[in-house]
């Protein structure tokens, strides 16, 4: 059997994809959505509309309204449907929450907007440590409660 003469400074050649040069070239993207103007002021313009929609709807509402906790976005806003979902219904409206962690005042400022509104649906977002709150640990992991 030959010995190597060093056997840790001996390489042997291996090829990786990424050891090769790599060519870049530009490439040519398109936005299909419109950019608002520089000088839109999203809370300003569309809190009054929000503000004025929910006066008509729900005016037992207008208190949330007017501390920024509730804002409606109603389907004129959301502009044509793209040729290629046609078959996707747009809500009427949609209805915003916008509450701080789980409080007992935040879980009574949710129901009471659901109780008033009555949606089809409702959708929920929660920060990664309060959907952890969810699941309970069992002797075998993790189940949903």
């Amino acid at each position: 059997m030959k010995l190597l003469p060093n056997p840790s400074l001996t390489l042997f050649p291996f090829f990786t994809p990424y050891t090769s040069k790599h060519i870049f070239r530009p490439i040519k993207v398109s936005v299909s959505v419109q950019t608002p103007p520089p000088d839109f002021d999203f809370r300003n313009d569309i809190a009054s509309e929000s503000r004025a929609a929910i006066a008509k709807t729900y005016p037992e509402l207008l208190d949330l309204a007017d501390n920024g906790t509730l804002i409606l976005v109603q389907k004129q806003s959301f502009g044509p449907v793209p040729a290629w979902r046609k078959e996707f219904v747009e809500p009427e409206a949609i209805w915003l929450v916008g509450t701080s962690h789980i409080s007992p005042e935040s879980a009574s400022i949710v129901e009471r907007v659901v109780r008033t509104v009555k949606p089809d649906n409702v959708a929920v977002e929660l920060c990664r440590s309060r959907k952890v709150q969810f699941f309970i640990q069992t002797k075998f992991g993790f189940r949903e409660i």
